[in-house]
């Protein structure tokens, strides 16, 4: 049986590698904030079929997000 991430990593974590893994996610979220702002996006219908792959023989890869968004 697949545990939780949050199980996983609050059971193997060191403070130091904690505080490593918070800074890698707050860039990540920084990266997305600034791709959105720009207007990029990935669509929903992209995005469904990503995670309908997970967990199947033929996962696709994550969209990126390069659809502008019109203003």
């Amino acid at each position: 049986m697949i545990q939780p991430i949050a199980v996983v990593v609050s059971q193997a974590e060191t403070e130091a590698e904690r505080q490593s893994r918070l800074a890698w996610e707050a860039d990540g979220i920084a990266e997305a904030r600034a791709s959105i702002a720009a207007g990029y996006f990935a669509t929903p219908a992209e995005v469904n079929a990503w995670i309908d792959s997970v967990g199947t023989g033929s996962k696709i890869p994550a969209p990126y997000p390069r659809h502008p968004r019109s203003r």
